[in-house]
């Protein structure tokens, strides 16, 4: 059975301004702090970038929430988020920024500015976060509490997703064909490895591995699903698809022993038995895949026809459909708060 539920501005501007209860009390169902972010791209240099928040305890989407509670728009092209403690970091890659967000009422909490194209954060620890980007050459470092730039990292070219190890950080150096091994010690560079053409997406498994998805260029070599070793930085298993696939998306279940992405449909492979799969494991419609940490439910973008609103889709970890919302223009990446 499909499920809609849209509330309006005035219900959003309600729901955080009754916020002022402890957001860990599990009977506070009003919370930003627990549920899901939907962050929608916009159209590009539309400034129609945007926010949408499902409710998990009321099975409730709301949409535009950013800008209902700070009444300015979120940029232009939404295109990822974080959440750290109370506070939700939202990247907004042409706008060049990103704006952080107390999760209790979604009130801001000030403006990471002064970045080129920012992509992705990785999340170091309460004092050390990394900021990817397309085009500027480096990783940006900053402080999460106190929103203050405090370094750089020379990278050769765009640099996507990352993903913190314990021997360090791993990120995808789409732009070099390589990917990186950060030292979250003195914040450089100290280690790389050619994994294929396009390095794009990095998760880490339940063993610690390391598996990057690339491109291959979008049709100039296959592109790759990738395991390495994040202490020595060696291939372990290296899978190709075949030039007609377009995979991207990689992430894990919550016990990270499968992965998922999307290839025309939504794929699944146990990390135990690696092969690439000859049939998806949902047929449907998809821009991104995610998985909820705590709950193994499924969330899945459909953009559309990447100009008009798009569709959530949920399915239980089983693959079957829960329900379905509307949401905003080029639904892509999904943040899971407590």
């Amino acid at each position: 059975m499909k499920k809609l539920f849209l509330l309006p501005i005035a219900a959003i501007l309600t729901l955080a301004s009754c916020n002022t209860n402890d957001p860990d009390d599990p009977n506070n169902t009003d919370s930003f702090t627990n549920g899901v972010f939907v962050v929608h791209e916009g159209n590009f240099q539309g400034g129609n970038a945007s926010l949408s928040f499902f409710n998990k305890y009321k099975d409730e989407m709301s949409n535009g929430v950013f800008t209902a509670v700070n009444s300015i728009p979120l940029g232009d092209v939404g295109q990822s988020m974080v959440t750290l403690g109370d506070l939700g970091y939202i990247v907004v890659n042409n706008s060049g920024k990103v704006e952080v967000v107390n999760l209790e009422d979604l009130s801001s909490k000030g403006t990471i500015t002064g970045l080129s194209s920012p992509r992705y954060i990785c999340v170091v620890s309460n004092s050390v976060a990394y900021i990817s980007d397309l085009y500027s050459g480096v990783i940006t470092v900053f402080n999460p509490q106190t929103l203050a730039t405090t370094g750089t990292i020379a990278v050769n070219g765009q640099v996507e997703e990352m993903v913190k190890t314990s021997s360090g950080v791993i990120a995808a150096g789409t732009g070099a064909n390589q990917v990186y091994k950060i030292n979250t010690l003195n914040n450089t560079l100290m280690d790389s490895v050619s994994v294929g053409i396009g390095p794009s997406s990095v998760v880490r498994d339940a063993n610690g591995k390391v598996w990057i998805l690339t491109n291959g260029g979008w049709g100039v070599e296959t592109p790759k699903l990738v395991c390495i070793n994040p202490v020595n930085m060696n291939i372990e298993i290296s899978l190709e698809f075949t030039l007609a696939d377009f995979p991207s998306s990689l992430k894990t279940n919550a016990a990270g022993t499968a992965l998922y992405w999307a290839n025309n449909g939504v794929f699944k492979m146990d990390v135990a038995t690696p092969a690439i799969p000859s049939t998806a494991f949902l047929n449907t419609a998809v821009y991104k895949v995610d998985a909820d940490p705590e709950t193994d439910i499924i969330y899945v973008s459909d953009a559309g026809d990447f100009n008009s609103n798009g569709k959530v889709y949920r399915y239980s970890a089983a693959g079957a459909a829960l329900d379905t919302f509307n949401v905003g223009v080029i639904p892509g990446e999904f943040s899971f708060t407590e």
